[in-house]
């Protein structure tokens, strides 16, 4: 090429080239020639340049000058080039951030040497703004290669607890949960893969992280969001749902259970007041024991033994109640005293069949009346007097009451049920009050039970406030305590027993409405032998014919008796119809359905009182007797 040629092209690219370019003299390092580049960027005219030395120009972080450039183009005639430079500005403005070279221009006579500034300021300011992201970005931030990181931003310590630097030296594979993908395997150029896994955090747990990753020049980039907290809510929440429907199906197994034992309940106590119903009226003729004497005896044996079983339906019902939620207290006065003495007159024939001397002590002041559940704690006391009458073969049973002294509530009435029985070793009172157990000790003439009693019982004396204790010596006896809170001042309960006698008769034209044959014809019995007038009904739509009939007529009936189970119109429906008809003549509900709210339900539908079966006879001349008297 022409050697003007050539040169006119070097001239033009000297001048119109975007980056700094500087000639200079290699022997002073004084600055010849600068283009219009360098004059821009250094904000310095021509002439102003070529007063300057290359070395007033440009400094480094690390060097004064540059001399290392310089003297490394010196030792060698080729081209270096370094990042780490700043070119210096007139005018006060800040230093500029320039990629640097340093090369040599042969030209006559002697050689120049040539810098060459490139502005980095905007890459400098991309990668600062990247380097901001990189830092402070909550998402995770990888760069991998052959299974090892080579970068990770400082997110990685929060979502794992171990710095970035010193998880530099971890396998990609060490923190990846193994039967989950990795999302560092390499990657072709240009693609890109998105998954989720956990990483495993320096406790040991998981977090769950989203990725997307690309390859790029063999390695792995990939940033991803941590779904922990997502995942586990969603967890959560499925373990809410499985605990729900558990729950529910738990409810719904609770329901059936409550309804198993009702209906079971039902079709037993129907029977049961026929059973005991019978035996009573047997071992009331006096003709029976004058003639065959050992058969009053086989009669108080089946009597017992139906006693028995209905005590035992009782305490599942009981038991139902108290795992459902649906235990019912309803305090109101009661006198101890007087609660005292019937239980004990109660079981006395129990004990002194055998042998035994059963009575009540008074030790200290004993309160005329306290607030609690006076047939809840009737039910425990039977049950503790019981149980001791039964475990003690010679000797005693003694119902002590005296204070309690002060409680969690204030002051508080003790009951000692004290017997001188077989007694209970220490490695069993820890077990006696669990449901179902059934305690080694015994006398001969003990059954066995269900173990449900004392378990009961104490949930009983927890629901009035209270506690029992127990402590016990084999072969010496033991002690039954149960301590209930006194309650609010309350008014006593009068001179009258809670459980006044029977009233001698029952006067009065009563309508028995039931459809079992058994339980009509002993229940008429027992009516007639109390003086009544008893018409019989066989189901609920007999039952409303006849009571609405009777009504027009000068002998009305005085007392409608109901069985609520009954075919053609239950008893439920034949109630509300008769009170919804006007009719206020009372109408007691007699169901083998004996649970609170089944009681409730009867006087919801119009019903003045209600008596389950088996009918106990005492109850029911109570009911009767105070519903006639009123009329």
């Amino acid at each position: 090429m022409d050697p003007d040629r050539h040169q006119e092209i070097a001239r033009c690219l000297f001048r119109e080239s975007n980056d700094a370019l500087f000639l200079f003299d290699p022997a002073d390092n004084r600055v010849v020639d600068a283009n219009p580049a360098a004059q821009r960027l250094t904000d310095m005219d021509k002439a102003e340049l070529c007063a300057l030395r290359v070395f007033d120009l440009f400094r480094s972080p690390d060097a004064d000058d540059l001399a290392p450039l310089i003297d490394a183009y010196r030792r060698t005639g080729f081209f270096h080039s370094r990042e780490d430079y700043e070119l210096r500005r007139a005018g006060g403005l800040p230093p500029l951030p320039v990629n640097l070279s340093v090369s040599r221009i042969h030209t006559r006579p002697d050689p120049l040497g040539l810098v060459v500034a490139r502005d980095i300021s905007e890459r400098r300011a991309a990668q600062a703004a990247l380097d901001r992201v990189f830092r402070l970005a909550p998402d995770l931030i990888a760069v991998a290669r052959d299974g090892r990181f080579e970068k990770l931003n400082p997110a990685w310590e929060a979502a794992l607890g171990t710095p970035a630097d010193a998880l530099l030296a971890t396998p990609t594979a060490a923190l990846v949960h193994p039967d989950d993908p990795d999302a560092f395997a390499p990657i072709a150029d240009g693609q890109a893969r998105e998954l989720e896994n956990r990483l495993r955090h320096h406790d040991g747990t998981d977090r769950w992280i989203a990725w997307r990753a690309v390859g790029d020049a063999g390695a792995v980039v990939a940033v991803g969001r941590d779904l922990t907290d997502r995942h586990r809510a969603a967890e959560e929440a499925r373990r809410a749902d499985r605990l729900q429907r558990a729950t529910l199906a738990a409810e719904a197994a609770s329901a059936a259970k409550s309804q198993f034992l009702a209906s079971i309940s039902h079709e037993i106590r129907t029977p049961m007041t026929a059973i005991l119903g019978f035996t009573e009226l047997l071992l009331e003729d006096p003709r029976l024991a004058s003639a065959v004497p050992e058969r009053a005896e086989d009669l108080r044996t089946i009597r017992q033994s139906g006693l028995h079983l209905l005590a035992l339906i009782n305490d599942l019902l009981d038991l139902s109640e108290i795992e459902a939620g649906k235990l019912r207290v309803i305090p109101g006065p009661c006198s101890p005293a007087s609660l005292a003495a019937e239980v004990a007159a109660s079981l006395r024939g129990r004990a002194e069949a055998k042998g035994l001397a059963l009575g009540v002590e008074f030790k200290g002041a004993v309160p005329e009346a306290i607030a609690t559940d006076a047939g809840r704690l009737r039910q425990i006391l039977i049950n503790l007097v019981g149980n001791a009458v039964k475990f003690t073969a010679e000797g005693s049973v003694t119902l002590r009451l005296g204070p309690g002294g002060p409680g969690p509530g204030g002051p508080s009435l003790r009951f000692d049920v004290v017997d001188t029985g077989v007694g209970v070793g220490p490695e069993e009172l820890g077990r006696l009050f669990e449901p179902f157990y059934r305690g080694a000790a015994g006398t001969a003439d003990a059954p066995g039970g269900t173990g449900l009693g004392l378990a009961i019982r104490r949930r009983l004396a927890e629901a009035l406030g209270g506690t029992i204790s127990v402590q016990s010596t084999p072969g010496l006896g033991s002690t039954f305590g149960l301590t209930l809170p006194l309650g609010p001042p309350t008014a006593p309960p009068g001179t009258d027993p809670p459980h006044p006698p029977a009233p001698a008769s029952l006067a009065g034209r009563i309508l028995l409405a039931e459809d079992n044959e058994a339980v009509r014809r002993v229940v008429t019995l027992r009516l007639q032998a109390a003086g009544a007038t008893v018409v019989v009904a066989r189901h609920g739509r007999e039952a409303l014919d006849l009571a609405l009939a009777a009504r027009e007529t000068p002998s009305p009936f005085d007392a409608i008796l109901m069985d609520m189970q009954m075919p053609v119109l239950d008893g439920y429906e034949a109630t509300r119809q008769l009170r919804a008809a006007g009719l206020t003549t009372p109408i007691v509900a007699l169901t083998a359905y004996a649970m609170a709210e089944d009681r409730e339900e009867c006087l919801r539908f119009g019903c003045d009182d209600h008596v389950s079966k088996p009918v106990d006879w005492e109850q029911l001349s109570r009911v009767l007797g105070g519903l006639l008297g009123k009329r």
